[in-house]
This record gives C-alpha cells, structure tokens and sequence, in this order.
C-alpha cells in the first residue's frame, strides 16, 4: 500500500479544512490552523511547508493577507511564462495594471502588481533549478527572467525596452521568435 493510499493528500485535505472550516478568508491564524490540520489528517511526521499550503490556497477564490504574501484574485496567476510570447503579455499586461492604479493613486494596488510579477519571477526561477529542464528551454527562460528583471526596476518603461530588445533578437538570444506588442 503506497503512502497516498493510507492518508488523503495534501490538496484535498486543504479543501476539506477549508469547506469545514467555512473560511471566508486567510490570515495568520488560519494559517496555522490550516497547518494543524493537514499535519494531523495526513499523519505527517514533519509539518507541510506555509509556502506549499500558500500556493494550494492561491488556487482557490479565498482572500489571502497581503502579509503573507497573498494577492488578490484577480491578479493570481497573471503573471506567466511558458514561452517567449506569453511572457511578453502577461508583463505588458501587468504594466497596464500597474500604470492605472499609480494613475489612480492606489498604491497598495500597484505594490500588488509588483508583488504578483515578483512571484512569476520566483516561480520562473525555481523552474530554471530543475535538473531536467532541457538547454533551449533553459536559455529561454533565462532570457525571461531578465525581463522579469527590467520589468521589477522600472515597469513603466517595460514594453518599450521590450520592444527594442527584441528588434535584433539574435543579439540577445530569444531566437527571432518574439514578435512585439
């Protein structure tokens, strides 16, 4: 008997918790009752890591605090990267939302979007560290993550940099596959 036969998953016990638990919204505290619980459930001798239980409940409609990273809904996984031309929207995209909320004055807003395309850099980076992931693939992530990069120290000034960088994209590695928006 495997060990995913003895105790449920992980997942599906974070479901569980939170249908019982009728949480309307995560913060410390239900953080760690979440943590409890999971460790309990599944009879796990060492606890789950906050940043996997974070990224189970980041799949679901509940409010994370900003405290503990979260983001609101609408900006959960906007931020992607699995090619040259996602990357360039979903950041364009990002620097859309981060130009109107400085227009609006809504900095908690703007700190969301920087916030949200920080994560899509980490995610992006700790996809880089897979042992597995093939040399091209490798050097087009790379290429990514240095507009991750651009993007982090100055948004507003992103699609045009991106623009420019990918003119002579065989000077800077993406391969000639990236038209601009």
């Amino acid at each position: 008997m495997t060990a995913s036969a003895k105790s449920p998953s992980i997942r599906s016990t974070v479901t569980r918790w939170i249908e019982e638990s009728a949480v309307t919204a995560i913060d410390e505290e239900q953080l760690s009752a979440l943590e409890i619980f999971v460790r309990r459930e599944t009879k796990r001798a060492k606890p789950v890591s906050r940043s996997y239980l974070l990224d189970i409940l980041s799949h679901t409609q509940i409010p994370v605090a900003r405290s503990l990273g979260g983001l609101p809904v609408d900006l959960r996984h906007r931020v992607k990267f699995a090619d040259a031309e996602q990357a360039a929207r979903s950041l364009a995209d990002m620097q859309g939302e981060y130009e109107k909320a400085k227009a609006s004055g809504d900095g908690q807003r703007a700190a969301d979007c920087r916030r949200a395309v920080r994560q899509g850099k980490e995610r992006l980076q700790r996809l880089q560290n897979r042992a597995n992931l093939p040399d091209t693939k490798r050097a087009e992530k790379q290429e990514i993550l240095q507009w991750f990069l651009v993007w982090l120290e100055s948004p507003s000034l992103f699609r045009d940099w991106l623009t420019v960088r990918t003119r002579q994209p065989e000077e800077y590695g993406s391969g000639g596959r990236l038209e601009p928006e």
